[in-house]
């Protein structure tokens, strides 16, 4: 009997202690502190451990303070950044910076570091930085002048908008450099001058601003006039290939569903790499070997693979390029533009890939290897082999 009063009494204190130990437990979550943030820096081994006053996406940092062995979450401009739990001490916090939309983060959040325990939370400012957005451009003018325009000029000064445009290294206009002398920088703009000449303009960049930050580069499109870039698109090889400023041209593979062709012997000839404009060598002694062969079943099913327009815009001649491709694995439409470089007598074709019979090629760049009124010859080198498709393309 008084055993079993003893062993009762025994697990009666057995309880009694446990359920203290928890209580104590409890008051020790209760009595957890809220975090403090005292500096930020760089994660590295010293002396690169230095205290930094800008933070950019992917970048590795130590939040240092206090009461931060608890933290749940810590987030920069808003948006949740990744803990390093391994690293994590009360009085630190191994983190990287996330990618963050500052398109879509509130001003007044973009350059907050916030950490959150079960206590609270604690707030700490710092200059955040990814790389330069634009977003619109504005004339530099007293309202209601300073309106969104969507043609700039040479010699205008504009407001360009957007975000982490402080501290430029390079605006470019069609890839001519502004003065950066003169710029005036706002929270969330920047005043320039766009040049008053485009001598030496570089026509791949016509109608963008190039804008470079020390983070990242970026490219904003705009119609830019330029009486230079109108003289340009005023060869005669524009008007063979277009029509003209303000006008467009429909090209077609030479072959029909039934395996005819009319200007050409076949839609698919081969030629040694030197093989070059108006059906001539390129350079003395040169590879410039060609093989223009009737059509064959091997180049291609016999078909309607599609059509290529190539035009120019009116008023800026920007070129322009929409492909509608059938029968091959990459059939559809796209859009895109093109550079006609008059002096070598070669094609450049951005964001569209020429009308093809779905060979492997490499597509950005063609040899003009002939272009009349009703025909053209567009020469693409073989990723592979030391050897060049020209495709015959006929107008539609």
């Amino acid at each position: 009997m008084k055993k079993t009063l003893y062993t009762k009494i025994c697990l009666t204190l057995f309880y009694c202690m446990a359920t203290v130990s928890l209580l104590l437990s409890a008051c020790e979550k209760d009595e957890l502190s809220p975090p403090v943030i005292t500096e930020i820096r760089n994660y590295a081994a010293s002396p690169a451990d230095t205290l930094v006053q800008t933070l950019q996406a992917a970048q590795w940092v130590v939040v240092l303070g206090q009461n931060l062995g608890d933290v749940s979450q810590v987030y920069f401009g808003s948006i949740p950044a990744t803990i390093n739990h391994t690293l994590l001490t009360d009085g630190s916090i191994v983190v990287q910076v996330p990618s963050i939309p500052f398109d879509s983060v509130a001003r007044d959040k973009v350059n907050i570091v916030t950490v959150v325990n079960g206590s609270g939370s604690a707030s700490f400012t710092i200059n955040i930085t990814g790389a330069p957005m634009i977003s619109r451009v504005r004339n530099y003018a007293a309202a209601p002048k300073d309106t969104v325009v969507n043609t700039i000029v040479p010699g205008q000064t504009i407001n360009i908008v957007g975000y982490n445009l402080k501290k430029a290294t390079k605006i470019a206009f069609q890839g001519v450099d502004a003065s950066l002398a003169g710029v005036i920088y706002t929270d969330s703009s920047v005043i320039v001058k766009v040049p008053g000449s485009f001598t030496g303009a570089d026509p791949l960049l016509a109608n963008k601003i190039t804008y470079g930050t020390a983070v990242d580069t970026t490219e904003y499109s705009i119609r830019i006039f330029d009486p230079a870039i109108l003289e340009y698109y005023k060869d005669p090889v524009f008007k063979l290939l277009t029509g003209g400023i303000g006008k467009e041209k429909t090209w077609v593979l030479d072959l029909d569903a039934k395996g005819v062709s009319t200007k050409f012997k076949g839609p698919l000839y081969f030629s040694g790499v030197d093989y070059g404009w108006d059906n001539q060598c390129s350079k003395a002694g040169g590879d410039c070997w060609l093989y223009d062969p009737n059509y064959e079943s091997w180049m291609g099913a016999a078909q309607d693979y599609g059509t290529m327009t190539l035009g120019l815009k009116s008023e800026t001649a920007e070129p322009v390029v929409k492909v509608g491709q059938k029968g091959i694995s990459k059939s559809g439409t796209f859009s895109g533009s093109y550079f006609f470089d008059v002096k070598t007598k070669t094609m450049s074709f951005i964001n569209v890939v020429p009308l093809n019979m779905g060979r492997d090629q490499v597509y950005s760049k063609a040899y003009v290897i002939s272009l009349k009124e009703d025909r053209m010859q567009l020469g693409f080198r073989d990723p592979v082999k030391s050897e060049m498709a020209i495709y015959n393309y006929i107008r539609r």
